[in-house]
């Protein structure tokens, strides 16, 4: 009965905690700036749905990057807690690769988001990337 408060104890702590960053994390930015001009106008380019797209895919990759740490962190101390039972063992096991998994898609499409918008021109703020070009290098003429 004990093992069963506690672990809901720390199930409740560790939700109380995530809800609690996730809030803070949420009031500190807004997807949509309304500092920008065409806020106030609803004149919106192209380029402001690419931003958007870009701040809502942090949110969710963080969201759940988050959700995977939390269940690695649940998996292991569903490890610590089996007390030798094979049958929570494997369950424990299950759960520590499904984070495992979820945390390597988080990072993949991490990558892959990044790879694409440096493609096309943009980086991972949404703002357009300059490329600096080389002088080009001056021509000698002999004259003989």
């Amino acid at each position: 009965m004990s093992k069963k408060i506690i672990t809901f104890a720390i199930i409740l702590v560790t939700i109380m905690g995530t809800c609690g960053l996730l809030i803070a994390a949420r009031a500190q930015t807004s997807i949509i700036s309304t500092s920008n001009t065409h806020y106030a106008h609803g004149d919106y380019t192209v380029d402001d749905f690419i931003i958007l797209a870009i701040r809502v895919s942090k949110m969710i990759m963080g969201i759940v990057g988050s959700l995977s740490l939390i269940m690695l962190i649940y998996g292991g101390f569903m490890f610590l807690i089996s007390a030798g039972s094979s049958e929570s063992i494997t369950k424990a096991r299950k759960i520590i690769v499904a984070a495992i998994i979820g945390l390597v898609i988080v990072f993949s499409s991490y990558l892959i988001i990044k790879f694409v918008l440096g493609a096309i021109g943009i980086d991972w703020n949404g703002d357009k990337i300059t490329v600096a070009l080389a002088p080009a290098a001056p021509t000698v003429v002999i004259r003989s």
